[in-house]
């Protein structure tokens, strides 16, 4: 039987507001952290709301998938991107939205070790990213094979940035820009001998 409280719900409080919501809670709290009631009681509605909006806690999170995947290959990068020909400052771009949006990156990165769908969303997501880094290696000069291998040593880097907290008591080492210093250190190139 539907009560009104529900029919009111569904009115106010649609199936995007369930995903956002349940968005934020995987960027604080990881994949385990979004349940249902807890939902409700943040978005102020009842359960029903919920079940209107999906059949079980799975469908949300198909949800998030399918939302972090469009975010990390459309929206994203074309943020980042935006209309510069530079590919120098597409990388500095790049950098510096991979740091705004590391929450949810690494949510999504512990979430798919245990979760083939989510892993599969994180493999689409960084092979798009990928290509991305390489075609602006490609256009800064180097050689395709070694523009491949740098753009997934600067992934990787960039990852395992907020994977991995800095050992050094203030954080960021010192000597200037550690973003800057980093994304200088894979662009150079040997010296002739």
């Amino acid at each position: 039987m539907v009560t009104r409280e529900d029919t009111k719900s569904r009115t106010t409080i649609s199936r995007r507001d369930w995903i956002e919501a349940a968005y934020g809670e995987l960027a604080r709290s990881g994949e385990r952290g979004v349940g249902i009631n807890a939902l409700a009681a943040r978005l102020g509605v009842t359960k029903g709301s919920f079940y209107w909006h999906f059949k079980d806690r799975a469908a949300l999170m198909r949800a998030l998938l399918d939302r972090w995947a469009h975010e990390r290959t459309d929206e994203m990068l074309a943020r980042a991107l935006g209309s510069t020909p530079d590919p120098l400052e597409r990388l500095r771009r790049i950098q510096a939205l991979g740091r705004e949006v590391a929450p949810i990156d690494r949510a999504m990165r512990l979430w798919a070790q245990h979760s083939p769908e989510a892993d599969e969303a994180v493999r689409l997501a960084d092979r798009a990213l990928l290509g991305h880094i390489t075609g602006c290696l490609d256009e800064l000069g180097f050689a395709p094979g070694d523009a491949h291998l740098r753009a997934l040593l600067m992934l990787r880097a960039w990852v395992g940035g907020y994977l991995v907290p800095s050992p050094d008591a203030d954080g960021d080492p010192p000597g200037g820009d550690p973003y800057d210093r980093t994304l200088g250190i894979f662009l150079a190139r040997p010296a002739d001998s």
